[in-house]
């Protein structure tokens, strides 16, 4: 955490704004910094592979303070990186502009779907439902990308109130939403990623998700620790309890996928394969564990859609009972909101603007939509320089700032966002541009910098998007390194996390 927070005040120092020149600070002042980021991360990098050693010999990626490692690395040989740091306001004209066109779509298609006659109506709905998919899906993916940098503060220079306010409002139209996850999992998933467990989430009773990807990996990753179960009573005079999980991803993932080709950290994806039988065998493994995953997104997305109706009439979250009043206040007052524009847009244009919405939310989280890539690929196990596990990828598909670039809102730069989760999504390109050493690409820096410690780098960029998607599905990877198999739940919390972090920024500044 003092790693990422001294880091953090050096890029904030060193860049102030994208407008005008950066006032660098001279060098001994930045290695002054770097040495107390240093420090802080010594422990975690010195252990075999970058990992820092947990009971029973085992390894486990300490991921935040592997990433602050990086930054600070980045930042001594690039510091022109700094220049990219700070609010963009290029991105909130794109979540209004993209909400509009969300909103409008819904109406259009809720419309033609009211209109349609018996003879034309199939063709109607496999329009709207083609709309929603590759439009749609696109928007949504936008509009999630741009609120997404809300909660990071890089889309407008305002207090945390504020921000708030706006990610609460501009999160609509939307069926399910991403504001709960976003309000309440984003920034306790950049400090906790990889150490927490589906049965900590569920059952935890703190405000914050420990980490919020959690929900959603689960559908498609191996997760480390306890898993989110209920104990009933045995029926009759039978003693004892049985256990179950209510949880429709930890059911598909472990009961019904096809596990065969899992392992741990796997080298990054390529199209090459060792040919014959078994690529046929590894391509049908991915095509059904595809399917599953598809079936039980879909599922829960559709769930999601009904419990928040649920939520609005009770004023509970039943999903997280323990949770405190504070929590379930603010998910009752998004679901009230919700429902009185889901009733609006039913009274205006009939239910299939809801069904537009609905299908635009899960499309780009789905193998039907180029965004899926990124999707499932953003937190695997890959591979470093020095062999070590590499938590966080990006996924380069064509050049920078191009079309993939574009359908994904530049989320596909997911490993220079840890990175520097202070850059605005349309900066990320520029990270990897300027220190492409760092990333596992080719090309030569543009100082012509030494080559960065084989700890920090990723050995190879994923850019392979069918081999990509194929490889998650055919050989899942476990999430973010998360190498152990049952790790303690030993309380780290987000809300304690947040304790440290200010103390720890207070530190880093003193240092600076």
């Amino acid at each position: 955490l003092a790693a990422s927070t001294a880091a953090a005040a050096c890029c904030g120092r060193l860049g102030r704004g994208r407008g005008r020149k950066a006032q660098r600070r001279p060098r001994h002042t930045l290695a002054a910094t770097a040495s107390a980021v240093a420090v802080a991360t010594a422990s975690v990098l010195s252990a075999p592979g970058g990992a820092a050693q947990e009971s029973g010999g085992a390894e486990r990626v300490e991921v935040a303070a592997w990433h602050a490692a990086r930054r600070r690395a980045i930042l001594e040989a690039h510091p022109e990186v700094a220049d990219l740091c700070g609010p963009d306001w290029r991105t909130l004209p794109l979540l209004v502009a993209s909400n509009i066109a969300q909103l409008g779509l819904a109406v259009v298609s809720g419309n033609a779907l009211s209109a349609a006659g018996a003879d034309d109506y199939s063709m109607t709905l496999f329009g709207v439902l083609a709309l929603a998919t590759g439009v749609g899906g696109t928007l949504s993916l936008w509009s999630f990308s741009v609120l997404h940098d809300m909660v990071h503060g890089t889309v407008v220079r305002a207090d945390k109130s504020t921000r708030e306010a706006l990610l609460f409002w501009l999160s609509f139209p939307t069926i399910f939403g991403y504001h709960l996850y976003l309000q309440r999992g984003h920034l306790a998933h950049h400090r906790n990623l990889g150490r927490a467990s589906m049965g900590q989430l569920f059952e935890s009773s703190r405000r914050e998700f420990e980490d919020g990807d959690v929900l959603f990996v689960a559908h498609r990753q191996p997760l480390v620790g306890r898993a989110f179960e209920w104990e009933v009573p045995l029926p009759g005079d039978c003693e004892g309890k049985a256990r179950f999980s209510p949880s429709i991803s930890f059911n598909v993932f472990s009961r019904l996928w096809d596990r065969s080709g899992e392992g741990p950290a796997q080298s990054p994806r390529s199209s090459d394969n060792s040919g014959g039988g078994e690529e046929e065998v590894e391509l049908w493994r991915a095509i059904r564990n595809g399917a599953l995953y598809s079936f039980s997104m879909t599922f829960e997305r559709c769930a999601l859609a009904v419990n928040d109706k649920l939520v609005a009439i009770t004023g509970t979250n039943y999903f997280f009972p323990n949770k405190p009043a504070e929590f379930q206040a603010g998910c009752a007052t998004y679901a009230r909101c919700a429902a009185l524009l889901h009733a609006a847009l039913f009274a205006l244009s009939g239910p299939g603007a809801l069904i537009y919405l609905l299908v635009a939310e899960l499309a780009w989280q789905l193998p039907i939509h180029p965004g899926c890539g990124m999707f499932v690929s953003n937190h695997g196990s890959g591979r470093r320089a020095d062999g070590g596990c590499a938590p966080t990828a990006s996924l380069y598909v064509g050049g920078a700032w191009g079309v993939f670039d574009w359908i994904c809102m530049f989320s596909n730069y997911h490993l220079e966002h840890h990175d520097f989760p202070d850059v605005g999504l349309l900066r990320l390109p520029e990270i990897s541009r300027i220190a492409p050493e760092f990333f596992g690409l080719e090309g030569s820096s543009s100082r012509g910098s030494p080559t960065p410690a084989p700890e920090l780098a990723v050995a190879l960029a994923e850019t392979d998007w069918v081999a990509t998607l194929r490889g998650a599905f055919a050989t899942p990877q476990p999430y973010a390194c998360s190498r152990l198999v049952g790790v303690l739940d030993d309380g780290y919390s987000g809300e304690q996390d947040s304790a440290a972090w200010a103390a720890s920024a207070a530190i880093a500044r003193s240092t600076a």
